[in-house]
Order: C-alpha cells, then sequence, then structure tokens
C-alpha cells in the first residue's frame, strides 16, 4: 500500500506537468497563429457597444477609469479559480486511488484549458482587439470537443492518437469562419451537439451513475449561457439594473457554473466506472 501511494506522489507532478506543457502548447501555438493575421478576417464584434455594461456611478468611484467594464472583466477570474480547484480535487482523487491515470488526465487538461481561458477573456474585455477576439471564440470549439472526447473515453478507454486527431479537427474547423459570415455560430452549434453526444455515451456506458441531476445543471447552464449573452443589449430596455449587472455577465456566470457541473457529472461516471473495472478485476 504505502509502494502504492509514493509512486502516485512522485506520478502526479509529472502528470500534471505533462498535460500543463501540453494544454500550454496548443494555447501558444492558437495565440501565435492568431497573432501572425491569418484570421484577420474573421468577423467578431468590439468595442463596449456591444455590450450592455455601463459603470454604475458608484463602481466607477472603485475602479479605475480604464476598466470599463468591471464587472465582465473580473468574471474571467472565476474560470480560473473553479479550473485550478478541480485541479486539486483531481490530484486528491488521483492520489486516493479513486481515478486511473488517465482518468486524471481528461480531468486536467480540461480544467487547465479553463484556466487558460478566462486571461484569454479578460484580454478581450480589456483590449477589445481582434486577436483576442478570435482566439476567444477559437479556443471554446477544442474545449467543447474535450467533453466529447471525454465521453468516448469513458467508453472506449485512452487513445492519445483519437484524441489529438479530434482536437486537430476541431482547431482546423475555425477556418470555416473565412468561408461563412456565421461559420463560427454553425462550428459552435456543432460542438455543442457533440459534447452532449460524448455525456450521453459515458451515461449510457455506466448507467449506474448517480449523474442526472449534474446533467440537467449543465444543460441548463449552457443554455443560460447563450441565452444571456444573444439578450445582452436587450435586457436594459426591461430593466435598468441590467445595464450594470448585464446579460453578457450572468452569462459568464453560467458559463463558469457549466464548467464546473460538466466536471461533476463526468467525476460521478469516472467513479462509476472505475468501481465497475475494480469489480471485475
Amino acid at each position: 500500500m504505502l509502494g502504492i501511494v509514493s509512486e502516485l506522489y512522485t506520478m502526479m507532478p509529472a502528470l500534471m506537468l505533462k498535460t500543463f506543457v501540453v494544454v500550454l502548447l496548443g494555447t501558444a501555438l492558437m495565440t501565435a497563429t492568431v497573432l501572425n493575421g491569418h484570421f484577420v478576417g474573421a468577423k467578431v464584434e468590439l468595442g463596449v457597444e456591444h455590450y450592455a455594461e455601463r459603470m454604475h456611478p458608484i463602481v466607477a468611484e472603485i475602479f479605475p477609469s480604464w476598466l470599463t467594464m468591471p464587472l465582465n472583466t473580473i468574471i474571467n477570474i472565476g474560470y480560473v479559480i473553479v479550473g485550478a480547484a478541480w485541479c486539486a480535487y483531481t490530484s486528491l482523487a488521483l492520489l486516493g486511488n479513486q481515478i486511473g491515470k488517465n482518468d486524471a488526465k481528461m480531468f486536467y487538461i480540461f480544467n487547465l484549458a479553463s484556466c487558460c481561458y478566462g486571461p484569454i477573456q479578460m484580454l478581450r474585455i480589456l483590449t477589445h482587439m481582434h486577436g483576442f477576439g478570435v482566439l476567444d471564440q477559437w479556443y471554446t470549439l477544442p474545449f467543447f470537443m474535450w467533453v466529447f472526447l471525454w465521453g468516448v473515453h469513458l467508453v472506449r478507454g485512452w487513445s492519445a492518437f483519437w484524441n489529438i486527431l479530434w482536437v486537430l479537427v476541431s482547431v482546423l474547423s475555425y477556418s470555416f469562419v473565412l468561408i461563412n459570415p456565421i461559420g463560427f455560430e454553425i462550428c459552435l452549434g456543432i460542438h455543442v451537439m457533440l459534447a452532449v453526444l460524448g455525456a450521453l455515451l459515458a451515461w449510457n456506458s455506466n448507467p449506474q451513475a448517480y449523474c442526472l441531476k449534474y446533467f440537467i445543471l449543465a444543460t441548463l447552464s449552457c443554455c443560460g449561457f447563450v441565452i444571456l449573452k444573444l439578450l445582452d443589449l436587450e435586457l436594459p430596455e426591461y430593466a435598468s439594473i441590467f445595464s450594470h449587472i448585464s446579460g453578457h455577465f450572468l452569462s459568464k456566470i453560467c458559463d463558469i457554473l457549466q464548467i464546473h457541473f460538466v466536471n461533476c457529472f463526468f467525476l460521478e461516471v469516472t467513479l462509476a466506472s472505475c468501481a465497475k473495472k475494480r469489480k471485475k478485476d
């Protein structure tokens, strides 16, 4: 038993470092591609006129004048907090031998991507630069694709080849924005459906998992994210409070909750899958 614990202690830093390098390298390559001007023709909404949030006079006394949308800026820290918290929980689960090494990889990559996604969105809000707007859109696609691959992993097991292949397909699919004005929306819709499919595949393979609650909450969070973001500019017409606590800000809360509930869902399914494997052994 002590030997297993010792092995896990030495494995965890290496495993975390490996997944961190994978996520960081992918993020760096995508960033370099965007900053190189490859997607300069992509349609992206830039400028404060595309957001409903207006700084409240009381808030203006607290934050500097250059921070035009404080709530939409600060909320992006939530992605880092949730991602870091789930990375820590994954380490504990791995240390406790509750999940396997490859299961931990799925958690680590998803949540490290969340940690990277927050700063990307924050830079888009702060700078309103076209490049960061494109990167914000682009990064969303492999994020959803990983949920699909997570589900496939729980059905068929780990496959580095297929994971890399499908992520590459996801990343390259963003090129559709250069062909069609609503190319991103089409790609995102397909990716969302794939994510739901992946979750259903994993659940179907492990029907004993108590994950219905988290599936519903993740789905509702996803719907809330989409609806509130689309209604951002319309909501202030019904209540002035939405000029300060905007639909876009609330949609980000839904998005962060979505990430949390996706983790909860896959944790339940993974624990059920691991328990089933131990019974067979």
